[in-house]
C-alpha cells in the first residue's frame, strides 16, 4: 500500500471531520475498533477477535450462569411454553442486558451464536424462565469459547458465494426460519438468522421466502464490491431444495397446484436470474452452511459447519477434528470427552463436509441415538436429551434420562 496515498487520505479526513476534535489515527497491521481487534498480519487475511469484549460480558456473571456448554442452544431453542412463569423485573433487566450485549457480539465477530441470539431477541418484551435458561446456555457456551475468533479471506474465483436455507414451521406460530451467509472463499463475512414474517404451506415455499428475504443483501453486496473496485464475475447462491430452485429460475412456468397461491412478488428472484446477476446452484444438505442459521445444531454437525463459517484453523483447539471444548469435569467420572460423530461416518472431520451422508441416519424408530463407548457396550440417550448429554448428571430417577459412563472417555 502506498504510504503517500494513506497520508493524503488521513489529511483529507482530518480537514473534514477533525475541525473540533483531532482525529485518532492507527497505523500498522493490528487495530482496535469498537471492541474488535482487527489483525491483518497474515497475507490476504483478517482475523476479527473480540476476546476482551467477551471477557467483559462474562465478568461477574450471576452464579446460576456459570458453567460450560458445547453449543449455543439446545434442540428446543424455538419451543415456547405459554404457561411458563414470566421473569420478575430484576431478572428481566438482566436478560435484556445480556441479550443486547451478545447481539452486538454476534453481528461483529461471533456468527456462531447468531441463531440463538436471534430467537432470544424475539423474547425481550416478556421473557419467561425458559428464555432465561436458554440465555444461560448461550453464556455457558461463550465461557467455553472465550477466545474463538472469526478469520476472513478470499479465493481467486472473483465470485461471491451465498448459502440460503430455511426451516419449515419451526416456530410456535408455525412460521419458518431463514438462514443466510456470504463468503468470498474463507469465513462468513455476512450472516443472517431471522424468523419468517409469514406462515408457509410447505418447505419449498419456506425456502423461496427465505431467498426473497436475503436477495436484497445479495444484490447490494455485489454492487458494493464492484463500486470498491473489485472484480465480481458472478454471485453464486446455493440451495438444497431443487423445487425451490426451479421456482426461482422459471417463475410461474414451474408452478403447480401446490405453489400457485404464492404471491407473485416472491418470484422477483427470477428477475435477477435472467440477466445473470446471480447463479442459483444446488448443494447437498451436508454442505449447506446456512443450515447453521436455521436451527440449533448439535455435535459434529455443529462443529463442522462452525469450522467453515468461522474459518477455524485445523490446529485450533476449537476445530472439529479436535476434542470438545468441554473440560475434564463436564461428565461425572469421565476424564475428558472426545467428540467424533453422532451423525454418521461422514461427519468425523471438516474435510468430509461434502461426503453426502444423509442427516436422517440418526433418527431411529424409537427416536433415540446410540452412543458408542470406547469400551464394549452401548448407552442409549433419548434424542430430546442429546443436546444436554455433555452436561448430564447421573442423579435422575428415570433410567432413559441417565448417562452411564464406565470408560474413561466417551466417544460420540
Amino acid at each position: 500500500m502506498d504510504v503517500e496515498v494513506v497520508n493524503a487520505f488521513i489529511q483529507q479526513m482530518e480537514e473534514t471531520f477533525g475541525k473540533e476534535t483531532p482525529m485518532n489515527t492507527s497505523r500498522g497491521r493490528v487495530h482496535d475498533y469498537l471492541g474488535m481487534t482487527l489483525d491483518f498480519t497474515k497475507t490476504n487475511t483478517v482475523e476479527i477477535n473480540m476476546t476482551e469484549y467477551v471477557k467483559m460480558v462474562l465478568h461477574d456473571l450471576p452464579s446460576d450462569m456459570v458453567g460450560r456448554a458445547s453449543s449455543p442452544a439446545a434442540n428446543y431453542l424455538f419451543d415456547i411454553n405459554d404457561e411458563c412463569i414470566k421473569l420478575d423485573n430484576n431478572k428481566k433487566d438482566t436478560y435484556v442486558h445480556y441479550v443486547m450485549q451478545l447481539l452486538y457480539l454476534s453481528q461483529r465477530a461471533r456468527p456462531d451464536i447468531c441463531t440463538a441470539i436471534s430467537f432470544l431477541c424475539t423474547r425481550l418484551k416478556a421473557p419467561d424462565q425458559d428464555d432465561y435458561k436458554k440465555l444461560i446456555r448461550l453464556l455457558k457456551y461463550l465461557q467455553s469459547t472465550v477466545d474463538l475468533s472469526l478469520t476472513l479471506g478470499g479465493d481467486d474465483s472473483n465470485s461471491v458465494y451465498w448459502w440460503v436455507d430455511a426451516s419449515f414451521a419451526v416456530h410456535n406460530e408455525m412460521k419458518g426460519h431463514t438462514g443466510g451467509t456470504m463468503s468470498l472463499g474463507k469465513g462468513s463475512i455476512y450472516s443472517n438468522s431471522t424468523k419468517q414474517k409469514m406462515v408457509s404451506r410447505s418447505s419449498t415455499e419456506s425456502e423461496v421466502i427465505g431467498v426473497y428475504n436475503v436477495m436484497p443483501q445479495v444484490i447490494w453486496s455485489a454492487n458494493f464490491l464492484k463500486e470498491q473496485g473489485f472484480i465480481v464475475d458472478k454471485s453464486v447462491l446455493c440451495q438444497d431444495n431443487k423445487s425451490a430452485i426451479l421456482l426461482e429460475q422459471n417463475g410461474r412456468a414451474s408452478s403447480s397446484k401446490r405453489t400457485r397461491h404464492m404471491n407473485i412478488h416472491f418470484f422477483y428472484v427470477k428477475d435477477s436470474v435472467d440477466p445473470k446477476e446471480i447463479d442459483i446452484e444446488h448443494c447437498g444438505t451436508t454442505s449447506m452452511l446456512a443450515d447453521f442459521f436455521t436451527k440449533p445444531l448439535q455435535g459434529s454437525q455443529f462443529r463442522i459447519l462452525r469450522d467453515a463459517i468461522m474459518n477455524i484453523d485445523q490446529n485450533s483447539e476449537y476445530h472439529s477434528s479436535h476434542r470438545s471444548v468441554l473440560g475434564m469435569d463436564d461428565l461425572d467420572g469421565v476424564g475428558g470427552v472426545e467428540d467424533k460423530n453422532i451423525m454418521g461416518e461422514g461427519y468425523g472431520h471438516a474435510d468430509k463436509i461434502n461426503s453426502g451422508v444423509d442427516k436422517s441416519n440418526d433418527m431411529g424408530d424409537d427416536n433415540k441415538l446410540i452412543i458408542q463407548q470406547e469400551t464394549n457396550g452401548e448407552v442409549h440417550v433419548p434424542r430430546a436429551h442429546m443436546s444436554e448429554c455433555l452436561s448430564m448428571t447421573n442423579d435422575d430417577d428415570q433410567n432413559d434420562q441417565k448417562l452411564y459412563v464406565k470408560s474413561k472417555r466417551l466417544i460420540l
